[in-house]
């Protein structure tokens, strides 16, 4: 009798365990590609197909912009830009998500002096290491793979940031453009940058640093872009800065880059 009841037992726990996996989905989706599009604009998604799932969502921090039966799908940054992205499997009310996060990478400059004084007037944006510091002249090396470099300069009282191309040093591995003072978390295209710009105490500045080996002149998948906001600027000449620079690393030619 007792033998008979343990089997009954087990026969419920076996027919409830296969109405649980078939009412769930058999796992998180696995995002094989993210890349950016229409020259770091957009961000292309693409996962692998995930078994019981009735269909896929993408999330933008936190907020459901997409429900669909395919595998891949386009974040258009003209209506979203994201510090984090999730995609999702669902199947009735279970759900499984990846969470991809995008925020860019941010470094503190202090005390950067400008060209005509005494200290360190140049930074470094190392793109591989994500090493962002200051230097002086004699420390700059041009040909340091995927790495630029700018310097604070004193243009007769206008204090101005210029890429290595527009000094002596001559033009870097990563050649470094700056927009005028701006806003928001897309960085422009590609006819609102200039290797030398004028700037000032609380500018807000995006860049783009565009690769000179392949393909230079032109926003693509070997470029970066970020953020350089001018949080002090002191002085009558020479000026001293503060800097918080932000770089989207996550995704090489995103234009996104969330500060806040």
């Amino acid at each position: 009798m007792k033998r008979l009841y343990l089997v009954a037992l087990l026969g419920i726990g076996v027919l409830a365990l296969a109405g649980c996996r078939r009412g769930g989905v058999g796992g998180n989706p696995e995002v094989v590609e993210k890349v950016a599009t229409n020259q770091g604009a957009d961000l292309k998604l693409t996962w692998k197909s995930v078994e019981g799932a009735d269909g896929y969502r993408v999330y933008c921090d936190g907020k459901r912009i997409w429900e669909g039966k395919d595998t891949t799908y386009t974040i258009q940054g003209s209506s979203h830009v994201c510090k984090t992205v999730e995609v999702s499997a669902f199947s009735g009310k279970d759900e499984e998500k990846t969470r991809l996060d995008l925020t860019p990478i941010s470094k503190t400059i202090t005390g950067l002096v400008s060209h005509d004084g005494p200290g360190s007037s140049w930074v470094k944006l190392d793109f591989t290491t994500g090493d962002v510091s200051s230097t002086t002249q004699g420390n700059v090396n041009k040909d340091a793979p995927n790495t630029g470099w700018f310097v604070f300069y004193n243009n007769a009282g206008t204090p101005q940031f210029r890429d290595a191309s527009a000094t002596s040093v001559g033009r870097a591995t990563m050649e470094v453009a700056f927009t005028a003072s701006s806003s928001g978390n897309l960085a422009p295209g590609k006819n609102n940058y200039n290797t030398v710009m004028s700037t000032s105490a609380n500018a807000y500045h995006f860049f783009w640093a565009d690769n000179t080996s392949t393909g230079y002149n032109d926003m693509d998948n070997n470029d970066y872009f970020g953020v350089i906001k001018v949080t002090s600027l002191t002085g009558t000449g020479p000026y001293t800065a503060n800097l918080e620079i932000y770089i989207q690393n996550k995704v090489k030619g995103l234009r996104w880059v969330v500060t806040e």
